[in-house]
């Protein structure tokens, strides 16, 4: 019970305060640069909490009220959400035990959707598919992709006999796709504050840049070369860190005549798995960041809006710019799809209003030990945009003692933390510690034992040890070890005895 505590302690901390810190779940392989990025688990949560509380208003509150019970319309919607919140609206009668115990399945379903969408990351099938992320200037066919996921989630939600596994794989496939348009593409480098409506609804979503045709230079961009940290070295891999801060690197006429652009990388695969690479001829944009390879390749830089940091993001200022407008292209894709299945069918989608089987299901799970991957049970957000300095701090207060009070809840309860999301993807073979995944590796690092900790230290103390004993007094005799490489290398205990001892053979 002492480790449960202080896995929550540490996960509090890192969650408020974006200390570092090491914890037995996936963390941000930049050292906490990123921990104030917004992932896309976290913005598929955010959009169907806004979708949930409509649904909730028309089927549920509006109805009440007419019956007597008031909830006020225009608080209702400026108020954040979490979905517990909103169960409690829709069904004022029910305890809190009843809304854990009937909002399990709802919960188990949007972390599956929620799973599926982190693993286009990660799935060979998708990790270097170009148009599953918008990536090389493949609008059309990113854009052909979401509408077949659509139709085959809205084809089998119709169907009140089929079972529901692949649509919602589906689903979290689509919104993986939606999100990166805005954080991939220019659309919010061409000056657009709303979401592009014709995704989802039409092949052709906007003017493309010709392929032979420049996007991007190389102005704009600064070069930053730095040591790397411990933590960086452990889950990057690479010492120095090569990126790019850029801010105005796409050229003007491009974004002037909006034409649509993104990110090339090297060795991604369109349709027909035919090869998809960044053009030499002309200067195109780079996705971007310390892992993309492309980016050194003219036009150097990058354009993604990925994380918080320009490590991996070279244009991270307008992260949040492109988190807004994902947030509302999912919210709004969603309700699309409930507008097309009709309400009943979007309820047995997300299992709003389950069965009891259903429900005691989800339970038996939890007392078997099942959690959330990604659900954040304190996550909360409003639908209508907030205006005001006072309710924006009211609602950030009103995040933040909900955050306490379900952790604390858990330290002293004793009950199981199914607060605390687990980030776990290994029963589904998956490798989260690929480094050469550029998609997935600076976000979710798996988790790394006490014992590989030590090795690593102990290599490390022995690599200055060495250093200060033996390299350096050798240099001075002429047996020359560049420091400089010798120290952002890596090297095994058997490379540092090599090094130290260069008269001794592998024997």
């Amino acid at each position: 019970m002492l480790n449960t505590h202080i896995q929550l302690l540490f996960y509090f901390l890192l969650t408020c305060s974006y200390i570092n810190a090491f914890i037995p779940f996936p963390v941000v392989g930049d050292t906490a640069q990123t921990t104030d990025s917004i992932t896309h688990t976290e913005i598929t949560q955010a959009g169907f909490i806004r979708c949930l509380a409509r649904f909730f208003y028309d089927t549920r509150i509006k109805p009440n009220n007419n019956n007597g019970n008031t909830v006020n319309e225009q608080e209702y919607f400026t108020k954040e959400h979490t979905i517990d919140d909103l169960c409690k609206h829709a069904y004022p009668q029910y305890s809190q035990t009843q809304i854990d115990f009937y909002s399990l399945p709802l919960k188990f379903i949007l972390d599956y959707i929620m799973t599926q969408n982190a693993l286009v990351d990660f799935n060979p099938n998708t990790k270097k598919f170009s148009p599953a992320h918008f990536d090389s200037e493949a609008f059309i066919n990113g854009s052909r992709r979401i509408l077949q996921l659509k139709q085959t989630v809205v084809n089998d939600t119709r169907n009140v006999n089929k079972d529901l596994t692949n649509a919602r794989e589906s689903l979290g496939r689509l919104l993986h796709t939606l999100q990166d348009f805005y954080s991939h593409s220019n659309w919010i480098e061409m000056g657009n504050t709303n979401i592009n409506n014709l995704i989802g609804v039409k092949e052709n979503i906007g003017s493309v840049a010709d392929r032979n045709q420049a996007t991007c230079t190389k102005n704009g961009c600064t070069k930053i070369e730095k040591k790397c940290t411990f933590w960086q070295l452990v889950t990057l891999r690479t010492c120095p860190l090569v990126y790019y801060d850029c801010t105005t690197n796409i050229l003007p006429e491009i974004n002037n005549q909006k034409l649509l652009t993104s990110g090339y990388l090297f060795n991604q695969f369109g349709e027909n798995n035919g090869p998809v690479n960044k053009p030499t001829n002309v200067e195109k944009c780079s996705h971007g960041g310390v892992l993309d390879d492309s980016s050194l390749v003219p036009a150097l830089g990058g354009i993604n809006k990925d994380a918080n940091s320009f490590i991996f993001s070279p244009h991270s200022n307008l992260h949040f710019q492109a988190v807004d407008l994902a947030t509302k292209a999912t919210e709004q894709i969603l309700n699309d799809i409930r507008k097309d299945v009709g309400d009943n069918n979007f309820d047995r989608l997300f299992a709003i209003n389950p069965t009891q089987a259903q429900c005691q299901a989800a339970s038996d799970a939890v007392n078997n030990g099942k959690k959330f991957r990604f659900l954040t049970l304190f996550l909360s957000v409003s639908v209508n945009e907030s205006d005001t300095l006072l309710m924006d701090l009211k609602n950030w207060i009103t995040k933040r003692v909900n955050m306490i009070k379900s952790i604390l809840s858990i330290l002293f309860s004793g009950q199981k933390d199914l607060s605390i999301p687990t980030f776990d993807l290994s029963d589904l073979d998956i490798n989260v510690k690929d480094v050469n995944n550029f998609r997935g590796a600076p976000f979710i690092i798996g988790s790394i034992t006490h014992a590989e900790i030590t090795e690593i230290a102990i290599i490390r103390s022995l690599t200055r040890f060495f250093y200060d004993t033996r390299i350096k007094p050798n240099n001075n005799n002429k047996s020359f070890v560049d420091e400089g490489e010798y120290l952002t290398t890596e090297h095994t205990i058997d490379n540092l005895y090599e090094l130290a001892y260069p008269e001794y053979n592998a024997l």
